[in-house]
C-alpha cells in the first residue's frame, strides 16, 4: 500500500468512527425521548424560559454540556457533512454507472433487513399505546401493513413511524445522487475558494428554507462536508481549540434556545452546519489527540456497526417499552434502557451480518475485479 493510499485508509477509519460516535448520541436522543418531560421540553423544542432556573434533572440536562451526550440533531449533522465529504472520493474513485449501482447496494441492502426486522416486531408484539407514554414512543403504537412496510423501503418518497430513524435516508439517497455532479471534478487547494463555498451553501440553505424548499434546505448541508476538498490539510495546526469552536458552533443554537434566545430554524441549521465542517476538519487529519481517541475501543465498535445500528435501534427501542409498558420509576426506566441496549445490539448484528457486511464484500470483490 502506498504511502498515500495508507493515509487516506487512516482518515477514512477515523471518519468511520466519528460516525459511530454519532449513532450512539442518536440512540441515548432517542431512550430519552421515552421521558414524557425531555419529548415535550426537548423534543418539541420546549426549552426553559428566559431567566428562569432551578437546580433540577430537568434543567440540567437542558442547560449543560451533558446535551452532547444525547445531541440528536447534532449527530445528524454530522452524519451529513460526513457522508458529503466522504462521497466525493468514492464518486471520482469508479465510473459512474458503478459507483450507483455500489452506493444503492451499500444503502439499501441494510434497510431491507432493517425495515422488515422492523415490521417483524410489528407483527409478533403488539404496539398498543401506552397511559403516561411519550409522544415520540406513543407516536410508535403503529399497526403493519403492506403500503407501509414497501414506504419504508423506498423511503426516498419519506417514512413513517415503522422505522422513524429513516427520514435521514431520503437525503442520504438524494445525495447520493447529486455528488455525481462532482464526478471527476478537481479540487484546487485553496481556503479562499472554501470559505466561498461554505457561505454559498449557507445561502442555499437560507434560499431553501426561506421558500419552503426541502431538498434545497438539506442537500448543501452535504456539500458543505465535500468543500472540505478545497482545504488545505495539515497547514492550521491547533486541532484542539479547532475542535472545541466547531462543538460550541454546533451546539450553539440549543444552548442559545435553552436560555431562552430562540434563534430562527435557518439560523440553527447555518449554523450547526458550520459547526460539523468544523468537527469532520479536524477528525479527517490524522496525528491528532481527537483522531487518537477515536481509535479507542468503543469508536471502533460503533463504527463497525453504525450504519445497522442507526437503521435499527428505534423499533427496537420502542418495541422494549411498548411490550413493557411505561415505567413506575427510575429504576423501572433504566432496567429498560438495559434490556433495550442488549436488544438493540442484537438487531443491528443480524441487520450488520445479513444486509450490511454481505453488501460490502461483494462490493470489495468487484472493485478488486475492476483494479485487475
Amino acid at each position: 500500500m502506498s504511502k498515500q493510499a495508507a493515509l487516506y485508509a487512516t482518515r477514512q477509519t477515523s471518519l468511520d468512527r466519528l460516525r459511530g460516535i454519532a449513532a450512539l448520541v442518536v440512540v441515548m436522543h432517542h431512550l430519552l425521548l421515552t421521558l414524557p418531560w425531555f419529548a415535550d421540553r426537548v423534543g418539541l423544542g420546549s426549552l426553559g424560559r428566559k431567566g428562569h432556573f432551578t437546580y433540577s434533572i430537568h434543567n440540567i440536562f437542558e442547560y449543560s454540556p451533558i446535551h452532547i451526550l444525547y445531541g440528536g440533531t447534532e449527530a445528524v449533522m454530522i452524519f451529513f457533512v460526513l457522508s458529503g465529504y466522504v462521497l466525493v472520493n468514492a464518486v471520482n474513485k469508479d465510473s459512474i454507472a458503478t459507483y450507483v449501482r455500489f452506493r444503492l447496494l451499500r444503502l439499501y441492502a441494510p434497510i431491507l433487513i432493517a425495515v422488515t426486522f422492523g415490521a417483524g416486531l410489528v407483527l409478533l408484539f403488539k404496539h398498543k399505546t401506552l397511559y403516561g407514554g411519550s409522544w415520540w414512543l406513543n407516536s410508535h403504537a403503529i399497526k403493519f401493513t403492506p403500503a407501509s412496510y414497501f414506504k419504508n423501503l423506498w423511503v426516498v418518497e419519506g417514512n413513517d413511524w415503522l422505522d422513524s430513524s429513516l427520514w435521514t435516508m431520503r437525503y442520504e439517497i438524494l445525495f447520493s445522487l447529486a455528488v455525481l455532479v462532482l464526478a471527476k471534478f478537481t479540487f484546487k487547494k485553496s481556503f479562499t475558494i472554501f470559505i466561498q463555498a461554505i457561505l454559498s451553501l449557507c445561502g442555499l440553505i437560507y434560499l431553501g428554507m426561506h421558500y419552503s424548499l426541502d431538498l434545497l434546505g438539506w442537500l448543501p448541508v452535504f456539500f458543505a462536508g465535500s468543500a472540505l476538498h478545497w482545504l488545505p490539510m495539515g497547514k492550521i495546526k491547533a486541532y484542539g481549540l479547532r475542535l472545541v469552536v466547531g462543538v460550541v458552533t454546533l451546539f450553539s443554537p440549543w444552548c442559545i434556545a435553552g436560555f431562552g434566545y430562540s434563534l430562527s430554524s435557518i439560523e440553527d441549521r447555518i449554523l450547526m452546519t458550520i459547526g460539523a465542517v468544523l468537527i469532520v476538519d479536524v477528525c479527517r487529519q490524522p496525528g491528532n489527540r481527537t483522531s487518537r481517541l477515536l481509535s479507542t475501543r468503543l469508536p471502533r465498535l460503533a463504527g463497525r456497526y453504525s450504519y445497522s445500528l442507526y437503521l435499527i435501534h428505534a423499533p427496537v427501542l420502542t418495541t422494549v417499552w411498548l411490550v413493557m409498558g411505561s415505567p413506575a420509576g427510575h429504576i423501572g426506566w433504566l432496567l429498560r434502557c438495559v434490556i433495550a441496549f442488549a436488544s438493540i445490539a442484537i438487531g443491528a448484528t443480524v441487520v450488520y451480518q445479513l444486509g450490511e457486511k454481505p453488501s460490502q464484500k461483494w462490493i470489495h470483490r468487484q472493485n478488486a475485479k475492476i483494479d485487475k
